[in-house]
């Protein structure tokens, strides 16, 4: 279950966190949950969108914690005991990583985990019509921001 979920878990904390470091603490928590929960799934979908709400309860949870708000960077940071695999570092992410936050978490949800709107607004919690707007003004944005670079 690790392998199946460990790259999608990774990839939605780096996109909360914009850290390479963070994403990996949020994964293992979110992880975590995933084997220590008795929950199982009929269905695929279902177990993947259980899995990527956790993760982004998990995210929720490390971007309000006291810890978070009061830390400093570490210079070093030591291997996880678990190898996690490295986001890739293209101008596409960087530019999806500088959307607003709704923009990016509903471009994000589209287009790299494939939800249709009706599920992202599920997800997110606001409707259909709002995750629409979402999208078209996310990709306006990334138009705009990557023009310069393509």
């Amino acid at each position: 279950m690790v392998t199946q979920w460990a790259d999608t878990v990774l990839r939605i904390g780096y996109t909360w966190t914009g850290s390479a470091q963070d994403a990996q603490d949020i994964s293992q928590t979110a992880l975590l949950k995933l084997l220590t929960s008795p929950r199982r799934f009929p269905e695929p979908e279902q177990e993947r969108a259980w899995v990527i709400r956790v993760t982004i309860n998990c995210c929720k949870d490390w971007k309000k914690s006291a810890w978070n708000r009061r830390r400093v960077p570490l210079e070093s940071v030591q291997e996880p005991a678990v190898h996690l695999p490295e986001p890739e570092d293209t101008p596409v992410l960087r530019a999806v990583q500088a959307l607003p936050e709704n923009y990016r978490r509903a471009v994000y949800l589209r287009y790299y985990e494939e939800y249709s709107v009706e599920e992202i607004a599920a997800l997110m919690g606001c409707r259909a019509a709002q995750v629409s707007t979402y999208l078209y003004r996310g990709k306006a944005k990334l138009r705009a921001m990557l023009g310069e670079v393509v």
